[in-house]
């Protein structure tokens, strides 16, 4: 598996890199990053996460381009390597007072902030990602187990239009925002028509406002035990970013309305994350998130909350190669306290062309 991620990786990047030998201007870009972590919790048991991926653009001229997106990474939960393909898209962009961009193939997340400004690890001001990304929510004990909003590059398409002030989006997509999915793998959730639709405002430069939606299929019918009939679900986002002087602040709502065997029910959670320049080199980093969920049992419904906390310190020795260290406080679905966790972080990113 890991031998199949690093071809895949160095196909992808092969012509970018012939392509900057040459003298003169190339059509393709290449950009790659590198990071490992290092994290103890406070039994002492240690865990290694690497993760390395190459995102190639290959200009067809015309407003045309391909887009694509394939990674290699070390999970420290299981210490297994496994290897993906996250985004593989064809796009036409049209530049103009009214801004228009088709996607189609496997597309970037038409829904979340999180999935579009965080997954590469040079662009995360902390060291782990939002944990509604990855996290299960214990929705029905014996049934599926969806995220709040999962790391989602599904198979669709995506039309999206913009002015200076506004943005505006629809897609139509065939995964549930709930449900992840790995392209090099031979299990995967259903496949399920989900249609998004999203919108943003830019009020002044550097604050926006955005929200989506997206409605479709979560659970197929004989799925698991509990799944009697095809289940529907309803995903609401708010989001906002801010970014002035030295400091940029962003933070998403999520709320997730969904079909049980016990009837319908919401799951909700959000995350507020803050990324603080103190010096040329140094700068700090700091993410709260919460998640409520309901637990469906045989007689009755019950509620259960996460919470995670993480401070970074992070210092850039050169522009391209980055070191952080911090403090994760995670208190599970259903645990009685937190789990207390340091980490330590190397980021390597480099623009080829």
């Amino acid at each position: 598996m890991v031998r199949r991620g690093i071809i895949l990786l160095l196909g992808l990047a092969w012509p970018a890199l012939a392509a900057a030998q040459q003298a003169r201007p190339s059509p393709i870009a290449i950009d790659t990053a590198v990071s490992v972590d290092e994290t103890v919790d406070a039994s002492g048991n240690y865990a290694t996460g690497v993760f390395l991926d190459a995102v190639v653009t290959a200009g067809l001229g015309r407003g045309f381009e391909v887009v694509t997106w394939p990674i290699v990474q070390r999970v420290p939960a299981n210490d297994e390597w496994t290897s993906d393909l996250w985004i593989a898209t064809l796009r036409y962009e049209r530049a103009g007072r009214v801004g228009v961009r088709i996607d189609g193939g496997l597309i970037p997340s038409p829904i979340g902030l999180a999935n579009l400004t965080v997954r590469r690890p040079h662009l995360n001001p902390t060291i782990s990602q939002p944990a509604s990304l990855f996290t299960p929510l214990p929705v029905e004990l014996r049934g599926p187990r969806p995220n709040l909003l999962g790391a989602v590059y599904p198979f669709g398409a995506q039309v999206t239009v913009s002015g200076m002030r506004w943005d505006t989006r629809a897609a139509v997509i065939d995964t549930s925002p709930l449900r992840r999915r790995r392209i090099i793998s031979d299990v995967n959730p259903p496949r399920f028509g989900t249609i998004v639709a999203g919108a943003g405002v830019t009020p002044i430069v550097g604050l926006r406002f955005g929200a989506s939606v997206a409605k479709g299929g979560w659970a197929r019918a004989g799925e698991s035990p509990t799944v009697t009939e095809d289940r529907d679900a309803t995903v609401v986002t708010v989001e906002t970013e801010f970014s002035f002087a030295f400091t940029k602040l962003a933070g998403e709502w999520v709320r997730d309305t969904v079909e049980t065997s016990s009837g319908t029910q919401v799951a909700s959670g959000w995350f507020v994350q803050g990324h603080q320049t103190l010096a040329p080199r140094w700068f700090a980093a700091i993410r709260v998130e919460r998640m409520e969920s309901p637990v469906v049992l045989p007689d009755a419904v019950a509620r259960q909350q996460f919470t995670n906390t993480e401070e970074v310190l992070g210092f850039r020795v050169t522009p391209e190669l980055t070191v952080r260290g911090g403090h994760r406080a995670r208190r599970g679905f259903g645990q009685p306290g937190f789990d207390h966790q340091v980490a330590v972080s190397l980021v390597w990113w480099k623009r080829w062309i």
